[in-house]
């Protein structure tokens, strides 16, 4: 009997994208969410099985479910329960977060999972399988690191989710990774050039979800993430630091959140999909100052989720290997981003200009 795939969340812009994306490669999944009249018509569209359901109820629905790939964002909101659903009921549990609370609670349950039977695998797209693969790669490279540090270039409109990822980030302040531990830094508390494969674009330390997983998959001590931005918002960021509470005010994030959804709704079309491109940089330093780097060139992020969750959840469908919490690159190997279409890697020079503040 052929296992069975449930995509949670499949009417959001990311998740119809994988529903539509899995439907191209011949797979049928059961597409899940909680509102059965916005899965409708999806299901519909390809003739695929469809079930309404609050979270909370996950378990009793995934009786012949094999893989749940969920896509409902905030995973804040969604994985706990989701993951320990699949625990329960010995399903496989693959998602598309960056949200660091959840790296942490799944990499917990990495002893209950491996006694299910199961992989946990979170992050199963972007940002984290570009530079998780990156980070991995790196240690390869470079036995010894001490530190591994890693950037973004979004290259299109990010979606609501991740907005709302950013904003609860911005209330908490920044994190880089120090000697294996996670520490609070403020806001833009480093700001740099990075050579990105298309030209030199100013960097923002921010607490993404990369600054754990990296050290996760690489035992690395040190290390942080940057985000291509401008600079005036980087310098803001960093001066406006002692504001950084009113995110956490209720009403405030209430405000915040809608202002998301008016700015932020929908995501790009097909053609801008087809055109953009997504970027990373990652460096590796060992302790006698000597560096490898490499650089990425990807296609846009939500063409590369869809394409890179749905193969994270065949390989749990197929032939997942040990059980327990993986990241991608444990998962899938450190030359995963090498098999995928339209990735192309490079290794530039070093110099770049850094700013640290205080």
């Amino acid at each position: 009997m052929s296992k069975v795939l449930m995509i949670y969340g499949a009417y959001g812009y990311t998740g119809e994208l994988v529903v539509r994306e899995a439907v191209r490669q011949g797979i049928r999944p059961i597409i899940a969410g909680r509102d059965g009249k916005k899965l409708k018509p999806l299901a519909d569209t390809f003739g695929l099985e469809m079930r309404a359901f609050e979270v909370a109820k996950a378990k009793a629905n995934l009786k012949d479910v094999d893989v749940v790939l969920n896509c409902a964002g905030p995973f804040s909101t969604t994985a706990v329960a989701f993951v320990e659903a699949c625990i329960d009921a010995r399903v496989h549990y693959v998602d598309i977060t960056g949200e660091i609370p959840v790296f942490q609670f799944c990499h917990a349950q990495d002893a209950r999972a491996a006694e299910a039977g199961i992989v946990l695998c979170p992050g199963a797209g972007f940002d984290i399988v570009p530079t998780d693969s990156l980070a991995a790669a790196l240690k390869a490279r470079l036995p010894d690191a001490s530190r591994i540090d890693l950037a973004f270039s979004f290259g299109t409109k990010p979606s609501i989710g991740t907005v709302k990822t950013i904003l609860e980030s911005a209330a908490s302040g920044g994190l880089v990774r120090r000697n294996h531990r996670l520490v609070s830094v403020p806001n833009g508390w480093r700001i740099r050039r990075i050579p990105f494969p298309a030209g030199a674009r100013w960097g923002v330390s921010i607490p993404w979800g990369d600054v754990y997983t990296a050290g996760v998959s690489t035992g690395v001590p040190d290390g942080l993430v940057y985000c291509a931005l401008p600079l005036t918002l980087g310098l803001t960021m960093r001066l406006t630091n002692f504001m950084r509470g009113l995110f956490a005010v209720p009403s405030v994030s209430r405000t915040l959140d809608l202002l998301a959804q008016q700015c932020f709704a929908g995501g790009p079309d097909a053609d801008a999909r087809g055109a953009q491109r997504t970027e990373f940089w990652a460096q590796a330093t060992n302790v006698h100052g000597r560096t490898v780097t490499m650089t990425l060139s990807a296609p846009n992020v939500y063409a590369m989720t869809a394409d890179t969750a749905l193969a994270i959840a065949n390989r749990c469908l197929t032939d997942p290997g040990p059980a327990g919490y993986r990241t991608p690159s444990m998962l899938m190997g450190s030359a995963f981003f090498l098999e995928r279409p339209g990735f192309d890697v490079s290794y530039p020079g070093q110099s770049s200009a850094c700013w640290q503040a205080s």
